[in-house]
């Protein structure tokens, strides 16, 4: 399972973007993200893709998650009812891995037992 965000586990950084502009100024070793509701959130991912910009998108709902997955994100951020993404992630082998957003270290057995890909911590994230 992945882990990021753990003070004792490196890991790369994440770092929010909502333009396009914003990407070209973060370092290669930064995984970029952004939320699947913005209006141009599909240009964002066709940049990314395009240029082969490691990413993640944070998914609210099945419909976001069905558009955004055919744009082939490194990363689905989710936070509620991970099973159910992760269930369809499986059934349609995607190379994008699941990331349940969690607060704290105790999700990680649920996540575990949950076969959730991995976690994210919010903080990591400062949601």
């Amino acid at each position: 399972m992945l882990i990021f965000g753990h003070p004792q586990i490196p890991c790369p950084p994440f770092k929010t973007v909502s333009e396009i502009a914003q990407i070209a100024q973060i370092t290669n070793d930064t995984i970029v993200y952004f939320y699947a509701h913005l209006e141009n959130a599909c240009d964002l991912a066709r940049h990314c893709t395009q240029e082969r910009v490691k990413y993640a998108v944070f998914v609210n709902s099945l419909l976001e998650y069905a558009l955004m997955v055919n744009f082939k994100p490194s990363y689905l951020l989710v936070n509620n009812h991970p099973q159910d993404y992760q269930s369809l992630a499986n059934d349609y082998l995607l190379d994008a891995r699941i990331l349940w957003i969690v607060e704290n270290q105790v999700h990680l057995e649920e996540a575990l037992k949950m076969r959730i890909d991995g976690v994210i911590f919010r903080k990591f994230l400062n949601l």
